[in-house]
């Protein structure tokens, strides 16, 4: 098993990417909710700094003693191996599970736009601008490609959905962020709404229906709104528990940070505090599992799994930054996965699946194995220039500079018209070819 460990960064002047900072919000004094906490302890002397997340899908690390980049995006990798893997090889059986890893993806959503807006306080355009063009810009380009709909791509279109609904929590009231009492009023307001919007049955559709021409799917079998208010439903809570955890981090963060760093009381007392918080966590998650996960169908399951979702990914947490020495260590490959999960799941039903995920490409027809070596190789080489590219293009597209936003705005524009232009005679031209012959 290929392992790295995290490098501490001990200089400006070295290699290693920094870490991001966390302000420990601490509802204490205005020195408390500023004090700065390095990812492996101790308070950092150096300014804030949050370096640009545009690149990344689904969340924005911010942080942290616990919680480190690195273990996210290998948390991230790991999950889209089973669930790409799950349409390859066609796993019905694991379908429970495939649910969970989708709600580990929104949960992210949540808990990372939370951690950012609070920090940062940055609601600009600018800033929405670029998660939605990393969300959007590679789906809409191959739903016009390949004439596909929108929501045959669902995680973009819901991953955006819950974007903005964090964007907008944070954004009205934004003077209530820094207040206990109000921003306890704010998350009472967001559970209440969020509860009506998706616990009264029949009314999400009617809700979204306005949006039929983007989020609406005909399959013959359903009602137009029917996939959308399916896919959005199952994880309508998660969003929100994420939330809620980044509202608390910093308290989870400082109660590990003081049994790991007691000295009187020795290891004697971080061992039986942390027996004791994993035996609660592990009992709730057996009964989880025993009861949930493993006995139910999927139609029993997807009843339920809104509202529990949250138990095996709290679980996970936990026992994945049990100690520092789970910490400082992660899995590479899965690490490098994590960072273009977005493309992995657009490119698996082109270069990896075809027929909407129903069957599997053929390179090397016969040799089932080395075709699904060979696949893979594409499949991954495919998605990498696929990240690289979006993120050129989101980087040259949306600058800080509003000028340069319009003018460059303006050169895709040109460009778009221009390759239709070019595409349409190059049709026509192929078209009267074939007459002609």
């Amino acid at each position: 098993m290929c392992t790295k460990v995290a490098i501490k960064r001990k200089s400006s002047s070295s290699n290693k990417e920094n870490y991001t900072f966390l302000e420990h919000r601490s509802h204490g004094s205005e020195s408390d909710r500023d004090m700065r906490i390095s990812p492996f302890g101790g308070k950092s002397e150096r300014p804030h700094q949050h370096r640009d997340q545009s690149d990344k899908i689904l969340l924005y690390i911010v942080s942290v003693y616990l919680f480190t980049r690195d273990i996210t995006e290998e948390w991230k990798g790991w999950m889209q191996v089973m669930f790409v893997w799950y349409h390859y090889f066609a796993a019905v059986e694991w379908y429970n599970w495939i649910r969970v890893y989708i709600a580990a993806y929104v949960w992210m959503t949540g808990f990372g736009n939370f951690s950012f807006f609070w920090v940062k306080k940055d609601y600009s355009l600018w800033r929405a601008s670029k998660m939605l063009f990393r969300l959007n810009f590679l789906v809409i380009v191959i739903c016009g490609t390949v004439s596909n709909p929108y929501m045959l791509y669902y995680i973009c279109p819901m991953h955006t959905y819950w974007f903005l609904s964090v964007y907008c929590f944070m954004a009205v009231g934004k003077s209530w962020n820094d207040h206990r009492g109000k921003m306890a009023a704010k998350l009472l307001i967001y559970a209440v709404v969020n509860a009506i919007i998706f616990d009264v049955p029949g009314l999400t559709e009617r809700i979204f229906y306005p949006l039929w021409p983007l989020l609406g799917f005909e399959d013959g079998k359903q009602t137009l709104m029917h996939e959308w208010s399916f896919r959005l439903g199952l994880d309508h809570w998660v969003c929100f528990i994420g939330m809620l955890c980044a509202y608390n981090y910093p308290y989870f963060e400082g109660f590990v940070q003081r049994i790991e760093s007691s000295v009187s009381a020795g290891r004697l007392r971080e061992l039986a505090v942390k027996l004791a918080v994993s035996l609660a966590i592990l009992v709730v998650y057996v009964v989880w599992h025993a009861a949930v996960l493993g006995p139910l169908d999927k139609f029993a399951y997807n009843r339920l799994h809104p509202y529990l979702s949250f138990v095996p990914i709290i679980a996970y947490i936990w026992f994945r930054n049990l100690f520092p020495a789970l910490r400082n260590h992660y899995i590479h490959l899965f690490a490098e996965l994590g960072k273009i999960t977005l493309e992995t799941y657009l490119t698996q039903l082109h270069a990896y699946l075809q027929s909407n995920a129903k069957e599997v490409v053929s390179y090397i027809p016969g040799y089932p194995l080395l075709n699904f070596a060979f696949s893979t190789i594409i499949y991954i080489t495919i998605s990498h220039m696929l990240f690289t590219l979006t993120t050129n293009l989101s980087a040259y597209l949306i600058p800080l500079d509003a000028n340069q936003v319009r003018r460059r705005a303006l050169c895709a524009l040109l460009a778009i018209i221009l390759a239709f232009v070019l595409g349409s005679l190059s049709q026509l031209y192929l078209w009267t070819l074939i007459s002609y012959l």
